[in-house]
């Protein structure tokens, strides 16, 4: 929280980020922002959710009940963006994965269409990041690890989840990783590995 002396002068409380400076852009007035400004900024919304109720939204209680009979392991909080959308933050990375992975949910027979929170977000406008099964076939065996499957996935976006059945080497034809893709790039059609000594 604030302290007294920061209600009384005004002043944003330490735990609030000090980005950004004040300027002008174009002959007008504006705050600037650098790129790691920017990133300091959306940290806390990362596994951030929009819910869409196209069809209706229920009540927030319902939203709320809905999420908590889903038994989430961390905290989630729900607001309202506007009549049909919601912000849903989760605390947790494997709540994130659950909720968007699965991408339509039903709460009160209303279908809620999950999608990733972007600082571009806007009401109708589709968004463009989905998590994608990103298939590597005819990896190399010691490439199954965990962290090395992270890395390759990382190369095509944030990487979610590894198939459990490709890192126990149960299905050791083809490495699966969950991978946060933009599709709305062109997709990327090879990798290399390469020895770099």
């Amino acid at each position: 929280g604030k302290s007294f002396a920061d209600i009384l002068t005004g002043q944003p409380s330490s735990s609030t980020p000090d980005v950004g400076h004040l300027g002008s852009h174009r002959g007008e007035l504006a705050l600037l922002l650098s790129r790691e400004d920017l990133s300091t900024l959306t940290a806390p919304f990362q596994n951030a959710l929009v819910g869409r109720f196209a069809l209706g939204r229920p009540s927030m209680e319902d939203v709320h009940k809905f999420l908590t009979f889903l038994g989430l392991k961390g905290d989630c909080p729900v607001g309202l963006l506007d009549s049909n959308h919601v912000l849903i933050r989760l605390s947790k990375e494997e709540d994130y994965i659950c909720l968007f992975v699965r991408r339509t949910w039903f709460v009160r027979n209303c279908p809620m269409t999950v999608s990733k929170w972007a600082m571009d977000f806007t009401a109708g406008q589709e968004a463009s990041v989905a998590p994608i099964w990103v298939n590597f076939p005819g990896l190399p065996l010691p490439f199954f690890y965990k962290n090395i499957l992270y890395k390759l996935g990382s190369l095509l976006g944030r990487p979610l989840q590894v198939d459990s059945a490709a890192a126990s080497l149960k299905r050791p034809s083809v490495a699966r990783v969950l991978v946060e893709v933009d599709v709305a790039k062109s997709p990327i059609q090879r990798l290399w590995i390469v020895d770099d000594s």
